[in-house]
């Protein structure tokens, strides 16, 4: 219940998360016009900002996180089916049938990805590990984001105020904190261990590996957002606010539109790019490092496609930073790309259903008083 209640505390601490039903608490006691709201009501809109906050926070976690981490681990696997023979004796006389003939029938056939599902891989998780495996890691993940803000800060309050400082921070963030993240990889994508949480952290050795992949993950979404904004600024989207829109043109609209669509189509490709790749090639170097007596949850080639050589076998066991996303090939990525277009979509979906529910108890709870309330903040928005 702890780890829950921090997800709903963040959320609803936000100051534009519960702005409406503040001021409406305000209005209630007397600040501005009279507006009677039952005081049964704000607390059932807060309660349903936090149970909605909650939610949200449980299926991105399992859907972003989990599914699209062990989509990243998984290697098809192959069956071998044996059908008997069924060849038939010939009617010519004399005719003698050889053993190739005679024999079973081997086909190889490749068989269906879990991750190619999100249903399916749910329900392999619950079936392998637990009804609670669909949030496995969880704990972990939340301590990382923790420890990497405090990190973060540091690093920022330590680095001289230079251009890129933002992103020079979150790189050795990320570089000091890989082994933890490695610990939150082997826990999603390992089946269920009685190891515990300090067990589970990669040793110091390991850290020369993953240190590089962990900075590079953490810095690429920062360096997209940095060239996005300077294409933006190519585009003149920063001086909109300078421009009289309301006297636009059509060809005025359009040449605005194409600008948009211009810095979204980059942004999409940065992401595509830049932050896809690494953060596919870091979770599959953290997998690498996976104690070889523990199995994966979802079939996992070791060997990379036979470019890693195990420590057993005279070799490192650990795949290269290279190799780690060459091995991920096109049909891999194809699926990872399926897979966060469906999450995109549940999420937006999710979000649809919980604003219109969180609306309809707003009207349902204070009646005429919504429209009052509506004006008197856009009165106090426009008057500071």
């Amino acid at each position: 219940m702890a780890i829950l209640s921090e997800l709903a505390r963040r959320a609803v601490s936000h100051p534009n998360t519960a702005a409406f039903v503040k001021r409406a608490a305000y209005v209630q006691n007397g600040e501005g016009e009279k507006i009677e709201v039952p005081t049964w009501g704000i607390v059932v809109l807060y309660v349903s900002i936090l149970a909605a906050s909650v939610f949200v926070s449980l299926v991105s976690y399992m859907l972003h996180e989990v599914v699209t981490t062990l989509c990243m681990v998984e290697s098809p696997t192959a069956a071998i089916t044996v059908s008997p023979s069924t060849h038939e004796p010939s009617d010519k006389e004399g005719e003698k049938e050889t053993l190739l003939e005679t024999g079973p029938t081997i086909t190889l056939v490749n068989q269906k990805p879990i991750t190619a599902s999100i249903r399916g891989t749910i329900r392999h998780l619950v079936s392998h590990a637990g009804r609670f495996a669909r949030f496995r890691g969880l704990p972990i993940h939340i301590l990382y984001s923790f420890l990497a803000g405090i990190v973060a800060t540091f690093f920022s309050g330590a680095i001289p105020n230079v251009p890129g400082q933002a992103i020079l921070a979150v790189g050795l963030t990320g570089a000091a904190l890989a082994n933890l993240h490695a610990a939150w990889t082997h826990k999603v994508v390992g089946m269920p261990t009685e190891k515990t949480f300090w067990q589970r952290i990669p040793a110091k050795s390991h850290w020369k590996t993953l240190a590089v992949p962990a900075a590079i993950e953490t810095v690429m979404p920062y360096v997209s957002l940095y060239l996005t904004a300077g294409v933006a600024m190519v585009m003149g989207l920063h001086k909109l606010d300078q421009e009289n829109i309301a006297e636009y043109r059509c060809a005025q609209w359009l040449g605005l539109a194409a600008r948009i669509i211009i810095t979204l189509i980059f942004s999409i490709t940065c992401t595509l790019f830049l932050c896809l790749p690494a953060i596919v090639t870091l979770i599959r170097v953290e997998a690498s490092i996976l104690p070889e007596d523990e199995d994966t949850i979802v079939p996992f080639d070791r060997t990379f496609g036979g470019k890693v050589v195990s420590k057993m076998m005279g070799g490192t066991g650990v795949v290269g930073f290279l190799d780690a996303w060459r091995s991920f090939n096109w049909e891999a990525r194809r699926r990872l790309l399926k897979l966060y277009t469906k999450v995109f979509f549940i999420m937006v979906g999710i979000f649809f259903v919980l604003i219109h529910v969180i609306v309809f108890e707003v009207f349902a709870i204070m009646g005429p008083a919504v429209g009052k309330l509506m004006a008197q903040m856009k009165h106090d928005g426009l008057a500071n």
